[in-house]
């Protein structure tokens, strides 16, 4: 039987809209036993929201609460949002956890464009604040298997958001965000995130 990052895999190499993306690191150990302690060293940091920036060659992370709060915690919850910030994009990004699976042998985190839960004023306070639609995904994960681990940063239906945002002008900044370079920039950031997760570089 498949685990939820196989079939995660498998959605996107069958994807039917063509927009997703699957970025990924890998370690092998010489004993399985490496690889059972590093798992277990490693876990704990995919819920270690606020420092994801350490990994990250450029974007920055933050944990938000329900209401609006900067979270400070290092365990990451279903229901809690990150701020995302990348440099010249023009404002911040977000995305909500709506899913935690944890296993024997793979955790995923599964995160979704969101609302802004800090805009009290908007006039629309359910818009999505993020380049992409809330129809995508966005699936970290950590896998074992015997003796290798991998790390993997799974993207599903990932559309511009041209249609959910606040106005005209964010929508306009969304389709440039995505049409100028985004996608090919993001490649870059998940696969530095991924190598660094995982400690895969030398």
């Amino acid at each position: 039987m498949n685990g939820k990052i196989q079939n995660l895999l498998n959605e996107a190499e069958k994807s039917a809209d063509g927009k997703s993306s699957v970025t990924s690191a890998r370690r092998e150990f010489e004993a399985i036993e490496n690889a059972d302690k590093t798992f277990a060293r490693l876990r704990p940091r995919l819920f270690d929201v606020n420092r994801w920036e350490k990994f990250s060659g450029a974007a920055a992370f933050h944990l938000f609460g329900e209401a609006g709060q900067m979270l400070e915690t290092e365990t990451a919850q279903k229901g809690n949002f990150i701020r995302i910030t990348l440099p010249g994009s023009g404002k911040h990004d977000w995305v909500k956890i709506i899913d935690i699976h944890d296993a024997a042998g793979e955790v995923v985190m599964t995160v979704r464009p969101s609302r802004d839960p800090t805009e009290k004023e908007a006039d629309n306070k359910e818009a999505t604040s993020h380049f992409f639609t809330s129809e995508a995904t966005n699936n970290f994960c950590l896998q074992k298997k015997d003796s290798a681990l991998a790390f993997y940063v799974i993207g599903l239906h990932e559309k511009p958001n041209v249609t959910e945002s606040e106005g005209i002008l964010e929508a306009a900044r969304n389709a440039a965000t995505t049409a100028l370079g985004w996608l090919g920039f993001q490649k870059i950031e998940w696969q530095t995130f991924c190598d660094n997760f995982l400690e895969a570089r030398e």
